[in-house]
């Protein structure tokens, strides 16, 4: 997909898996079972889906990465628990769509949560490196302060060996709000599945593309108020899913999902009785 000046692909960062009634809240498990099954654990499988775009910014090529999913630093317990499928899942990837680790130029993480950033570090024998040693990496500064001094209900998901490298490497970039971080491509605050969450817009002259994060983290997640158990501030996240669906309904941008396991991105429309709805889109 070509959007303004920037070549868009989805990338696959593997697939694992979560407790459903986290995340579905306090929507019954009667209503969710029968869109995503669970296991015998009560997990269903999410996908991690990253975006890859390729451009150019003043004759220079950028290759830039959209999240990076779980990542391959855990142990057997950790991917024992969340059913992580697959090693080296976003590297392999890229791969093979003729990207090396060397090649990303730019990284945009949506927050630091482990499923989000631990992609973004991996292991290199005793150590813990950047996963893309040449590249820059961009939260919003709200989300590293979080990440340093996390709240109680989120401080399991911040894990610092998915960022003290950046740090320590010196490439790790915060932004403040709404954020032209190249030619074409925005950063916007959306809070409410935790205070830093960003999203990413690529802009084009007809239509944009915007990745989320977990505001809205599958397409089953488009009713307002289907907020997860781990949504921090759930009258936030509904007020924010609220602006945006409204903004992209019945256009023809494109809302694209981080964990979405069946396709990575739609478009949003409403049905007969006003409910929303997405239409599958290719990347």
């Amino acid at each position: 997909m070509k959007i303004g000046n920037w070549d868009i692909r989805h990338v696959d960062a593997g697939f694992f898996k979560l407790d459903g009634g986290a995340m579905f809240g306090t929507v019954p498990k009667v209503i969710w079972a029968k869109l995503m099954p669970a296991d015998d654990l009560n997990r269903i499988r999410f996908a991690s889906n990253s975006l890859v775009l390729f451009g150019e910014v003043h004759g220079q090529p950028r290759v830039v990465v959209v999240e990076t999913g779980n990542g391959d630093k855990e142990d057997d317990l950790f991917r024992e628990r969340f059913a992580l499928e697959g090693r080296n899942v976003l590297v392999d990837s890229l791969s093979a769509l003729g990207v090396q680790a060397e090649d990303v130029t730019d990284v945009i993480l949506t927050h630091l949560h482990f499923d989000h950033a631990g992609g973004a570090t991996r292991r290199e024998g005793d150590r813990i490196v950047p996963t893309f040693p040449k590249a820059r990496y961009v939260v919003q500064r709200q989300e590293l302060e979080d990440a340093l001094n996390p709240p109680l209900r989120s401080k399991a998901s911040y894990l610092p060996y998915n960022w003290e490298p950046l740090l320590e490497a010196g490439l790790l970039e915060t932004v403040e709000g709404i954020c032209e971080v190249l030619p074409g491509i925005q950063v916007r605050p959306m809070p409410g599945h935790n205070n830093g969450n960003q999203g990413v817009v690529v802009l084009g002259e007809d239509r944009k593309l915007i990745y989320s994060g977990d505001l809205i983290p599958t397409h089953h997640h488009i009713q307002p108020t289907w907020v997860m158990g781990y949504d921090l501030d759930v009258n936030t996240c509904v007020a924010e899913r609220l602006r945006l669906l409204e903004e992209i309904c019945d256009t023809e941008d494109v809302l694209a999902f981080d964990h979405d396991p069946e396709f990575p991105a739609g478009k949003v429309r409403k049905d007969a009785k006003g409910r929303y709805r997405v239409e599958p889109v290719e990347l």
